[in-house]
């Protein structure tokens, strides 16, 4: 089997909502809550920015099934919203038992073109396991080290031994670990203080990632996808629930994940549509990408329509739920 020129890395950030409601606003600030669209459009991350005019960029990408970490990563596994998830139920199941378990994209790939495949995924803790990040080629599971550090230490070394890599899978979880405190902070001491803090720093990291990746002969077949799990809750009626009274304050992901936007100034709810935690992030970019695709929009896609689109991009026929967002209608992206 000949192993197609293209290669991918693919950015995993836990809790990074795409877009938002576009009615609520930071009390005391013209900011929109932390979301990539939002902090796009006036400026404030300039890296993601890139990858969104030079890419295929998903507007408004939804998380359709569960919003909790396990059910997201799961779908950013397999393209798919089928259950059951790899729980504690499987490993006490048979082998007979096993084959009911969707395999992911991961250990497809890897046995479809073999052992000459480079393919390695970055992450820590259950999402190692199979049927999610697992692979066969490589995968490095690791205690939780900062997102800099999983970049620095592991991935970059990685990708200095192995310019060629066809997959690269890299989990970052320090956003996630951002909940329970401001939108918006300022000064800011460090990149947990705030969810502002923290898509900042997120897209410094990025900018490295990016910087580093051009600089290798293989940037022109590499493709970069950046997707989230889910976003979080913030001026809605869970946040309201847990007795919050501002805007200004991130109140996780729990459920239920369907919420509406809820107006504190005058305590009461608005009826608009909120569903942070369904809020999910998605670009194609690199240097691969084909000129047809760059600066274009798609309106919007779902969470299992990353892998089918990963899948395509490496002609790969793994077969799943979602469908490759360039089998989808596109418009051109306003400046």
């Amino acid at each position: 089997m000949k192993i197609p020129e293209k290669r991918v890395f693919y950015i995993i950030i836990d809790q990074l909502p795409g877009h938002w409601e576009e009615s609520v606003k930071i009390e005391g600030t013209q900011l929109p809550p932390v979301n990539v669209k939002g902090y796009h459009e006036v400026g404030l991350i300039p890296n993601f920015s890139y990858l969104i005019k030079s890419g295929l960029w998903v507007k408004r990408a939804w998380n359709r099934g569960g919003c909790d970490t396990a059910h997201g990563l799961r779908y950013l596994s397999t393209g798919s919203y089928e259950e059951p998830l790899y729980d504690d139920s499987y490993w006490k199941s048979g082998i007979e038992e096993r084959k009911n378990f969707k395999e992911s994209f991961f250990e497809y790939v890897k046995e479809y073109y073999g052992k000459e495949f480079k393919c390695a995924t970055f992450s820590h803790g259950g999402w190692s396991r199979r049927g999610y990040l697992y692979t066969s080629g490589l995968t490095v599971s690791l205690y939780k080290p900062s997102d800099e550090q999983k970049w620095r230490d592991y991935v970059y070394p990685y990708i200095v031994d192995n310019p060629d890599f066809n997959l690269i899978t890299l989990y970052l979880s320090d956003f996630d670990a951002i909940s329970y405190c401001p939108s918006y902070q300022k000064p800011i001491p460090n990149k947990y203080s705030s969810k502002h803090a923290g898509i900042l720093a997120l897209d410094r990291l990025l900018g490295e990632i990016v910087n580093t990746l051009k600089s290798s002969k293989y940037w022109d077949r590499t493709y970069i996808v950046v997707a989230s799990d889910h976003g979080y809750h913030l001026g809605c009626s869970v946040a309201k629930g847990m007795g919050i009274k501002t805007n200004n304050w991130c109140c996780d992901h729990p459920p239920p994940w369907d919420c509406e936007v809820w107006n504190f100034e005058e305590d009461k709810p608005t009826g608009i549509y909120s569903g942070g935690p369904r809020r999910i992030t998605f670009i194609v970019s690199g240097g691969g990408l084909e000129e047809e695709y760059r600066g274009k929009v798609i309106e919007e896609a779902e969470i299992i329509d990353v892998i089918p689109t990963i899948a395509d991009i490496l002609d790969v026929p793994y077969e799943c739920e979602g469908k490759s967002i360039f089998k989808y209608k596109m418009y051109q992206n306003a400046p």
